[in-house]
């Protein structure tokens, strides 16, 4: 979730209301015109999350931007510290634009309070109240289920049952990165390049195809708000949780699959920032009775108490479960997503040179949108007509990359 374009939703709706009402009584008007933000406030956004795994903690500084903006605004040169108790400190270093790790490893403690402190490139102080680690609590299980969707689709959940017999945690957020292998159905080895001779004539020639083509990886990361209060159940325990839904349609479901999900627990008072958060970005309509505004966190400034400052410095203990499963494990079916479509390019015609008609080929390859599937005739790849298929189907970095991630397992 990103809490940059939370608090400039209101602004939008407003907008947006006002220029619906011009639209209305001046229909005639065809003249464009430019959107402005008339009234503007920079505010910071701060969006962390501070766990209990030994682990180079992360923190992201940004600021509001106006409806006409392509986006946030990042931070720079900001010095930040978390400090631990009073006899301890984490400081921060910047890696990236906006962006701040902590300088050595380190996990939040249970018997410890924490508290975040900022100084921007410009002087101005904030800090946060304190904060500890909630309970922990265990995930019992991550599992595939085919299933029916929300909107009546036929695919697979990914499914999460957890359970703290101590009653403490409560308050659970959810978050997860799927990878998906991508293996194109009609691959081949060979391809068609071309070359000029020593006296400049251009000649076709098969040559291998580049192995970092046949197989791929994608890499996806959770991008809505996912939260459970477990308060006003019996017990502490979550079944069932659907954490992800894939259609059967979906590449990413294609070949093998690998989802890691991260239970979070919370303190009461981040879960419920967090409900706020996740109230604003699931307003289907810009024109919702719930009409977004600024949403308190625990940061505040040291020099203005009365500036606004949008985010929560989040103390949590999180577990991670990763998951892998291959499509043919819980689908029988055969594939629903490629849709391969072979296309023949004509043979040289009376009007064609030889070089006009392999040019030809080799801007039809130029289009990148089909890859070379097979040519027939004596003398390959000089024999017609040439074959070709959709990219997608031969070519796997259309939807992914080649370099195999460390994590990955294969069957």
């Amino acid at each position: 979730m990103k809490f940059d374009s939370v608090y400039i939703t209101y602004k939008r709706h407003i907008s947006l209301g006002y220029l619906f009402a011009v639209y209305t009584l001046s229909v005639s008007c065809i003249e464009p015109f430019d959107v402005e933000t008339q009234s503007f406030e920079s505010i910071l956004v701060v969006n962390t999350t501070i766990t209990d795994q030994e682990v180079y903690q992360q923190i992201n500084l940004s600021r509001t931007f106006k409806f006409e903006e392509d986006g946030p605004i990042q931070e720079q040169g900001a010095t930040i510290r978390i400090l631990e108790d009073t006899d301890t400190q984490y400081v921060f270093e910047e890696v990236s634009p906006g962006r701040y790790r902590s300088v050595q490893k380190f996990a939040a403690k249970q018997d410890k309070e924490y508290q975040l402190k900022i100084t921007t490139a410009d002087g101005r102080l904030y800090s946060s109240d304190k904060e500890r680690v909630p309970a922990k609590s265990s995930v019992e299980r991550v599992y595939p289920k085919r299933m029916i969707g929300d909107t009546e689709e036929d695919g697979i959940g990914i499914l999460l049952d957890s359970f703290d017999p101590s009653g403490e945690s409560l308050y659970y957020r959810f978050e997860y990165e799927e990878t998906y292998r991508i293996s194109p159905p009609r691959w081949v080895s060979m391809d068609i390049a071309g070359s000029y001779d020593a006296g400049g004539v251009l000649t076709l020639e098969l040559v291998e195809r580049p192995v970092g083509t046949r197989i791929c990886y994608k890499t996806n990361i959770s991008s809505t708000i996912k939260l459970v209060n477990t308060s006003t159940l019996a017990e502490d325990r979550i079944s069932a949780l659907l954490v992800n839904f894939i259609p059967l349609n979906d590449i990413r479901i294609e070949d093998r699959y690998s989802i890691l999900v991260r239970q979070y627990v919370q303190s009461r008072e981040a879960f419920g920032f967090y409900e706020v958060l996740q109230r604003f970005s699931e307003s289907e309509s810009l024109f919702s009775q719930v009409q977004p505004g600024f949403v308190k966190g625990n940061i505040v400034s040291d020099i203005d108490v009365s500036e606004k400052v949008l985010g929560y410095f989040d103390i949590a203990s999180v577990v991670e479960t990763r998951i892998f499963f291959n499509r043919t494990d819980i689908i029988e079916e055969a594939s629903r997503y490629y849709r391969c479509i072979t296309v023949s390019q004509p043979a040289q015609t009376l009007l064609e040179t030889p070089e006009a008609y392999r040019l030809r080929i080799l801007e039809f390859l130029d289009i990148l949108e089909v890859v070379y599937l097979t040519g027939e005739g004596p003398d390959v790849p000089l024999g017609e007509p040439f074959t070709f298929i959709t990219r997608e189907c031969g070519d796997c970095t259309v939807h992914g990359q080649s370099v195999v991630p460390d994590f990955w397992e294969d069957e």
